[in-house]
């Protein structure tokens, strides 16, 4: 190898990984950093090659002096493939200059890999010359055992351990996460190995963005946020979305060579931040919802918010903005890309899925061997296609399970040839009408397409209706019958007091408190019958968004249920929203729960819990705008 020196550190653990598992771990360490380390928001692979091992030191001595990035067929945004390193022979080494990007703005490293024996190291950039930091190699190698009982080694120098200056490069990190992680992911026989997300911008461009925009704007919504929404999930998802948009934004005026920021327009706005983010970034637009939100009065005058109703027709195109967005805008997902075809042909479209709407009605229909979720995105992919989009789908890197997004900037026709494509819109639409599905006649399609494209405002859709939200649905199953509820709670509560593995805790006054075990949620899951899981479901929610909600009583965590220790000075992990506020004002006004259904009472005494510990030691609520509070909002936001 490279260099000789013998690794005083060595670490390592058993697999019941293969060879090609274990090169297919390494080509996950190496194009996706991020997912074992969170400091890292990506890499970038700035070189690939070959090289005969004999000929390793002249090689590398002429890459760090006369190196071309990017050389070899290999951009910024190229990833190394599983089977690039498959190809290698014998006699050659895999040598890979891989850029690490990190979530906060410090010094970027590069690491130099040669594979098979896989051995790493640091590179510094000075002027335009690369050096080799021989201190900080380590090596991560296979060995190949009898009866499967493989291994993978860890090898570090002990130089380059006194001189990591990161806790991502320490012996312990490597020996207690990174080893582990290679070994589960050499067992694997299906391992992801490319980056999914991201794909469409340069991530170390979104990484800085990103954290520029979380400074300015992240910590004053999130101790501001008047919504009864999680801040911490809505601020960041739409700081992170806004920082893509932007750089796709940058992306698209640089090759097209636009002199004048892109204006925009968000239907379904909800809360109105990524309007606000966008506009403050300089990005003329506005935010149309259905209803206005308590956030909307934070914003300065840059931020334009318009309560009203928006449906499919001719009065509702946009030919004078140059994008659409749709962030979780419910019902009108599918007809993004038909509201950009149809605003002008320059018109282009981001949409984000979330809830399944068809044009008029719930989308239905499930293609085999694939999720629900997978099927209407494809179905949200066909729809941009038909109306003539090239489209393109990536992932985000935000708090929710719905990241997939579709955009599409380019036209797959010449702009002669609109009324012939529109035809074929107006048909595709008819067709998955809810009330047309058993006319299938050519005659009834030409029908459809001239009532699909009358002016004068007439809609485009004769079925679609808006939700009606004059009246706000709670999305957090607040409307689930109270004895299903308490049936629920206190199932799961016994359940979890009762696991096999319970933990105890002595308080400070002498009693025991047991605050049992740790239950998966798919166990909790089939403690009930399917009628019950489904009238959760229905009240756009879960069973998990139930528990969630009583987090006075449980905590769930990393798919796991386990009960609220408030015997900790500080039980809760995130700030919860009346926070913010002034606590005085609900302190003891309701009923401590482990009080009066715990076993072993509650765990905190009459003077320090917060909530009333019996009738006695309740106490009146005062407030002026809140009479309507719920004792369930109480519990859920403040616990």
């Amino acid at each position: 190898m490279f260099y000789t020196k013998d690794f005083t550190l060595v670490s390592e653990k058993d697999t019941h990984g293969s060879k090609y598992g274990f090169i297919s771990s390494l080509t996950v360490w190496i194009n996706k950093p991020h997912v074992v380390n969170r400091r890292l928001c990506g890499a970038k692979i700035d070189y690939f090659a070959f090289i005969e091992e004999q000929q390793l030191s002249i090689k590398l001595s002429e890459l760090t002096n006369d190196i071309d990035l990017g050389v070899n067929g290999h951009g910024e945004h190229d990833l190394l493939e599983i089977d690039n390193l498959q190809g290698i022979t014998e006699n050659e080494v895999a040598v890979i200059l891989r850029k690490l990007i990190l979530k906060s703005a410090k010094d970027i490293n590069h690491d130099k890999e040669s594979c098979v024996i896989a051995s790493f190291y640091q590179i510094s950039r000075e002027d335009s010359k690369l050096n080799i930091l021989e201190p900080s190699s380590y090596q991560l190698v296979f060995i190949q055992g009898s009866d499967e009982s493989n291994k993978i080694q860890l090898k570090k120098l002990k130089d380059s351990e006194q001189a990591s200056n990161d806790d991502f490069g320490t012996f312990e990190w490597m020996t207690n996460t990174l080893l582990p992680k290679l070994c589960n992911w050499s067992a694997e026989s299906k391992l992801k190995t490319s980056v999914t997300s991201l794909r469409l911008i340069p991530i170390e461009e979104y990484s800085q963005k990103y954290q520029d925009l979380k400074e300015k704007y992240g910590k004053h919504f999130v101790q501001n946020w008047p919504e009864s929404t999680d801040p911490q999930k809505f601020v960041y998802e739409d700081i992170a979305i806004a920082s893509y948009l932007l750089i796709l934004w940058k992306k698209e005026r640089e090759k097209k060579k636009l002199e004048c920021l892109q204006s925009f327009v968000d239907l379904g706005c909800g809360n109105g931040l990524l309007v606000h983010l966008l506009a403050s970034e300089g990005h003329s637009g506005i935010g149309l919802d259905i209803r206005k939100r308590k956030i909307w009065n934070m914003y300065g005058k840059e931020t334009v918010l318009k309560e009203v109703t928006v449906t499919p027709s001719a009065e509702n195109t946009f030919p004078e903005y140059d994008w659409l967005i749709g962030n979780h805008s419910d019902e009108l997902t599918p007809w993004m890309p038909v509201f950009a075809a149809r605003s002008s042909y320059t018109c282009r479209y981001f949409v984000l899925p979330c809830c399944h709407f068809d044009f008029d009605c719930k989308f239905s229909g499930k293609q085999q061997g694939l999720s629900n979720y997978r099927t209407y995105l494809n179905f949200v992919k066909e729809v941009g296609e038909v109306c003539g989009f090239n489209v393109e789908e990536d992932t985000l890197r935000i708090p929710s399970t719905k990241r997939v997004c579709f955009i599409g900037q380019d036209r797959t026709y010449p702009k002669e040839e609109e009324s012939s494509i529109d035809d074929k819109r107006s048909i595709y639409i008819r067709t998955r009408s809810s009330s047309n599905q058993s006319s299938n006649s050519e005659a009834d399609d030409q029908h459809s397409a001239k009532y699909q494209k009358l002016d004068n405002g007439q809609k485009w859709s004769k079925e679609f209706e808006p939700r009606d939200q004059s009246k706000e649905k709670s999305r957090n199953c607040q409307n689930i019958d109270k004895d299903i509820k308490n049936l629920i709670i206190n199932t799961v509560f016994k359940k979890v007091l009762d696991c096999d593995k319970t933990e105890v805790r002595h308080l400070s006054d002498g009693r025991i408190w047991h605050k049992g075990g740790s239950l998966p949620l798919g166990e909790v899951v089939k403690l009930f019958e399917k009628d019950v899981l489904k009238q959760l479901k229905s009240e756009c929610g879960g069973l998990q968004t139930l528990l969630k909600n009583h987090n006075s009583i449980f905590h769930v965590s990393g798919g796991n249920v386990q009960l609220r220790d408030l015997s900790l000075d500080e039980p809760y992990s995130k700030k919860s929203q009346l926070s913010k506020k002034d606590k005085s004002q609900y302190f003891k006004t309701l009923q401590c729960w482990f009080y009066a259904n715990h076993p072993d009472g509650c765990p905190r005494t009459e003077v320090t819990c917060t909530f009333a510990h019996g009738e006695k030691d309740i106490k009146q609520i005062i407030c002026d705008k809140t009479n309507d509070l719920k004792a369930d909002d109480y519990s859920v936001d403040e616990g």
